[in-house]
């Protein structure tokens, strides 16, 4: 994103009510030039600062243009804080820090005093620590400006604003920990808050997968997850947090093949997070991960029969929450949609999701899914016995190839193979089958490539 841009995808991330909210907070100021850009600025579908000054050319304000944008997004932004006012506790406290600011300054320190003791008790109940710590710094100047002669009941206090430093110390370490495990060590001391443990607790399942304890690191993200879970408001509260470890849980599960139990995970946490009902960037992003977890899971349990349920519910996901989801999340998505398509041998999904792709791509696009879309494609084609079309196909992969990288010598194998097979009778396949397993025994396709598309399974249930 370019600086100019900043706005424009500012605007773009606008919601419906979040918009109406902005218009009816400049109730009164509807000719005015920042309402008149914003509207400009809504209509375009791409950001073209040329076109904006065009269509304001007769106004004065064109010629400082970067200061009546920067002014627009501090109204923008201050919109906002004002509609998601109650989005979390800590945007709650944050307010109340905001406000005893403003009164202390005014001399209003018994004001001060009823609105700290309020933010102290919900930031005690709700770990947060960091918010804690400046509510504290906040008691102390109010109790100093109140009584600067009462030293002992003073330095009270500062113990108990240092105390809650050391909670927030041991955040910062834990968090650098969890950074590289192999590099850092902990104390064994107990953590307090819920948000120190989870952190202790995520720095010793990746100790244990290190040292490839798999039992043991199951078992540690389960109980994690369990204590999480006695916890209804503070779950609640961060459940992005949640989110995340139950999505490396199930990660976990799909790399151990325990897909059968993942999937039941799966819909368990989805019918939490429909509970929960809040939403975000870094939410969207674990629900996309989740999604992901879930295809592959598709792609291994091909004998479940709720795929196409599951594909329409992300592409509408995606077509909701369209302005926060980056072009190649979705080009992934479409990947996998026709790669689960191809292994259940639904050959014209496959090809309808492949065609999206292909006819549709840019320079842009992640290189390395344009190219399994292109093998993708030619293995659709094969099963399909479209002999002409393939040969047509495999020249242009290798061309596509080439410009990327010298060829493999498995894709050559590979690539000689389909266009010699495609008109062969079963029992002639079968046994050319057999023979490209021996080749590819010596020539091995990488678990690179594997990753993409299991030639290898593929293959396999060939002979």
């Amino acid at each position: 994103m370019k600086k100019n841009e900043e706005l424009f995808y500012l605007i773009k991330s606008l919601t419906k009510s979040e918009k109406r909210y902005f218009k009816l907070s400049t109730k009164g100021n509807e000719n005015a030039e920042y309402v008149s850009l914003f509207d400009a600025i809504e209509t375009q579908k791409k950001y073209n600062e040329n076109k904006i000054k065009e269509l304001f050319k007769e106004k004065a304000f064109t010629n400082q243009l970067t200061t009546i944008k920067n002014y627009l997004k501090q109204r923008i932004l201050q919109s906002l804080r004002n509609y998601h006012a109650r989005i979390s506790i800590k945007a709650e406290l944050i307010d109340i820090i905001r406000n005893v600011e403003i009164l202390f300054s005014k001399g209003q320190y018994s004001i001060c005093e009823s609105e700290l003791k309020r933010a102290e008790k919900k930031a005690v109940n709700f770990q947060q620590d960091l918010l804690l710590f400046l509510i504290k710094d906040w008691k102390r100047k109010v109790y100093q400006a109140l009584f600067p002669q009462n030293l002992p009941e003073l330095k009270t206090i500062i113990q108990d604003q240092k105390n809650t430093l050391e909670s927030t110390t041991e955040y910062v370490d834990l968090l650098l920990a969890n950074t590289d495990p192999t590099q850092f060590s902990l104390s064994h001391k107990k953590s307090l808050s819920l948000q120190n443990k989870t952190l202790k607790i995520l720095y010793k399942y990746r100790k244990q997968l290190a040292s490839r304890n798999n039992k043991k690191a199951k078992e540690t993200l389960e109980n994690l997850l369990k204590e999480w879970e006695q916890y209804p408001d503070l779950l609640k509260e961060n459940f992005t947090m949640y989110f995340s470890i139950s999505n490396n849980y199930l990660g976990f599960l799909v790399f151990e093949k325990l897909h059968k139990e993942a999937f039941v995970r799966i819909l368990l946490l989805k019918q939490k997070a429909k509970e929960i009902g809040t939403i975000s960037a870094t939410l969207i992003k674990e629900t996309l991960r989740l999604y992901n977890i879930e295809l592959e899971v598709h792609r291994s349990l091909t004998e479940l029969h709720n795929t196409q349920e599951i594909i329409i519910e992300i592409q509408e996901y995606i077509k909701k929450n369209k302005s926060l989801i980056p072009n190649n999340y979705w080009l992934s998505f479409r990947f996998q949609f026709a790669n689960i398509y191809f292994q259940k041998k639904d050959y014209k999904k496959a090809l309808l999701w492949i065609n999206t792709i292909l006819n549709h791509q840019t320079k842009k696009d992640r290189k390395d899914l344009i190219t399994y879309t292109y093998w993708l494609n030619i293995l659709t084609h094969y099963e399909l016995k479209n002999s002409f079309t393939l040969r047509y196909l495999v020249d242009a992969l290798k061309k596509h190839i080439k410009k990327q990288k010298n060829i493999a010598p498995y894709e050559k194998i590979l690539l000689k193979f389909l266009s010699k097979t495609v008109e062969f009778s079963e029992k002639e396949k079968k046994k050319a089958f057999i023979t490209l397993l021996e080749q590819l025994e010596e020539l091995p396709i990488p678990k690179s490539a594997l990753g993409y598309i299991n030639f290898n399974s593929w293959i396999l249930k060939k002979t």
